[in-house]
């Protein structure tokens, strides 16, 4: 009697294995038919397929990951509930009871649906106040008036279309758009934004950001507190009390003339710091460029932001026309560049040409000293074993973004 009870229980046992294996399977065979034949009537999304799946029946949960493919379609309340439905009434009793969850892309296709397409909006997603608490990123100090309404305040990002980009399938570098009428998008539409757009928004009290290199000019010169480009000279004053120190963040620093795909400049350097007071000039850094050219460069200051940092860094910037005076938030914005103006530098070094940042401030904490740059420079970034061979600003996004810091995922 207890060998054929063992014998019974062995049984029981395999069978339910072999029931547990022909459900899985078969659940898998559904899904995989439901993605296949997957279709949309208002969307071109490619093929829809089923990556993989997972069952918990002790919780009774079943969840579908789709490929990238069925997460490019537009998600409505109304369609969402229409592929659960859909896609229950298509699987194996009991899993067809259980709790379904579908994921498009690494995330629950109900948690694509836009605030536009839902009857009770995600208030988690809607914008806060358009006006930045506290001061700008960079303020012009110098300017002779004073924007009260307009744009004052506000903080735009606007990049000028396209630009070169490195194709893999051709092993060269190319224009994002095509050739028409002697021009190319790529090039035509910074023709306007870089030179008008940008400006009239900045003109109208704005600070605008773009991921683009803007400035024109083919030369580039690094001053930093670790390498600069040769000629430069980069100093530091200081008295008993107030002293430049390390910070424990990593800074700038141009070790190499070319860059491999994902390297980050900004994480092979120093950056300096040192604590603020009121009185002008007992500190400062000093940048002073070997200009190659006479001509104008954009100047790009950066930093690291700290829990100390001030919003009222103040630097100086001496050129032909005379000395332009920023104010920087460095509570924002660290370990990138940070477009302060563009200017005519005359050739060669000397005391009318530099930056200065000092630690005179309304406020008590820190100022930060790292790299700044003159100018928008080549192309420095390699892929396929080379360079694009023009200058930064005719590039896409994507190179500049890694010589300003971009932290790749």
């Amino acid at each position: 009697m207890n060998k054929f009870a063992i014998l019974l229980s062995g049984f029981l046992c395999l069978a339910g294995a072999v029931s547990g294996q022909s459900l899985e399977q078969t659940t898998e065979q559904r899904l995989k038919d439901f993605f296949t034949s997957y279709e949309t009537s208002y969307a071109r999304i490619g093929k829809c397929k089923l990556e993989r799946f997972e069952v918990e029946h002790e919780k009774k949960v079943l969840r579908v990951y789709a490929n990238p493919a069925f997460g490019y379609q537009p998600f409505t309340e109304e369609n969402v509930s229409a592929i659960y439905r859909l896609l229950k009434q298509s699987l194996p009793g009991p899993v067809n009871y259980y709790t379904l969850q579908v994921y498009a892309d690494g995330k629950l296709i109900e948690d694509l649906v836009p605030n536009a397409y839902r009857k009770k909006q995600d208030k988690t997603r809607l914008y806060g106040k358009l006006e930045a608490k506290g001061n700008p990123w960079v303020t012009n100090v110098s300017r002779p008036y004073e924007i009260s309404r307009g744009l004052e305040g506000r903080h735009i990002a606007l990049w000028q279309s396209h630009g070169k980009v490195y194709r893999n399938e051709r092993n060269e570098w190319r224009w994002q758009r095509p050739r028409l009428f002697c021009t190319t998008e790529d090039l035509f539409t910074q023709s306007f934004v870089v030179p008008y757009l940008i400006p009239m928004l900045e003109n109208a009290g704005a600070v605008v950001f773009t991921p683009r290199e803007r400035d024109w000019q083919r030369y580039e010169v690094i001053v930093d507190n670790n390498t600069c480009t040769k000629g430069s000279h980069y100093l530091e004053v200081e008295d008993k009390k107030y002293r430049w120190q390390d910070t424990d963040k990593p800074g700038f620093a141009q070790k190499y003339q070319q860059y491999p795909d994902n390297y980050n400049p900004f994480t092979d350097g120093t950056a300096r710091f040192i604590p603020t007071q009121g009185q002008p000039e007992k500190a400062f850094a000093e940048w002073i460029p070997d200009i190659p050219e006479k001509g104008k460069y954009a100047v790009y200051v950066s930093y690291q932001t700290l829990p100390e940092s001030v919003s009222d860094a103040k630097y100086l910037v001496f050129h032909n026309g005379g000395v332009t005076e920023f104010k920087v938030n460095q509570q924002m914005g660290g370990g990138t560049w940070v477009y302060l103006g563009t200017f005519e530098f005359d050739k060669g070094r000397n005391d009318y040409g530099m930056v200065v940042l000092s630690n005179e401030s309304s406020q008590k904490g820190v100022v930060c000293a790292d790299a700044v740059r003159f100018g928008g420079g080549m192309g420095n970034i390699v892929r396929g074993g080379q360079v694009s061979g023009v200058p930064r600003y005719l590039e896409g996004a994507r190179y500049w973004a890694q010589w300003a810091g971009m932290p790749y995922p």
